[in-house]
């Protein structure tokens, strides 16, 4: 076991990683799903798929440090389960309110070429309003960020048995490859 690993500090693509190789050693090396043709939207293919071939892919135009104006940049990290699970799943606050708290809680430094900001050292507030008052531009660029992070992912070709269209469907996520 590795000491000082907290699980629920783990990024989501990293659990979800982790959970997929661990059912992979006690159910089995393959999963079964169902896939939906996209040529047609309505036929369903069973295709089986070997766990080992599903990676965590990493964009290569993401880039963890945001560049907000001349003078200013961000550090990100990425969420934690316990952030995900959080903005998703926790009734009750805006969606806007819950982005943005994502996007907060998701700062890790704040910097110019002089100084340096942890984003521990502020609370949660404090970042909450300085991402409240970044440009439409700025947020853009959070955004791409979240879009571009790394993701379980793989692409699967399918055959759709009553056209004969071959396409592929790509598969995001740990749901995607149990549903």
């Amino acid at each position: 076991m590795t000491r000082g690993i907290k699980v629920e500090k783990l990024s989501t693509f990293d659990i979800e990683y982790l959970f997929l190789n661990i059912r992979g050693k006690s159910v089995g090396e393959s999963v079964d799903v169902l896939l939906t043709c996209p040529d047609d939207g309505e036929t369903q293919v069973p295709v089986t798929i070997a766990l080992s071939d599903i990676q965590v892919q990493r964009d290569p135009d993401h880039q963890n440090t945001i560049k907000l104006d001349e003078e200013y940049f961000l550090k990100m990290r990425y969420p934690s389960l316990n952030e995900f699970v959080k903005s998703n799943f926790v009734e009750g606050e805006a969606e806007i309110d819950q982005s943005f708290d994502m996007i907060a809680n998701c700062v890790d430094q704040i910097y110019t070429e002089e100084e340096s900001w942890a984003a521990s050292d502020h609370t949660h507030e404090e970042l909450v309003e300085f991402i409240e008052n970044l440009g439409s531009t700025q947020f853009q660029s959070i955004e791409k960020f979240f879009t571009t992070m790394p993701k379980l992912t793989h692409t699967v070709k399918v055959r759709n048995p009553n056209t004969g269209v071959e396409s592929e469907v790509v598969l995001e996520g740990l749901a995607s490859f149990f549903s």
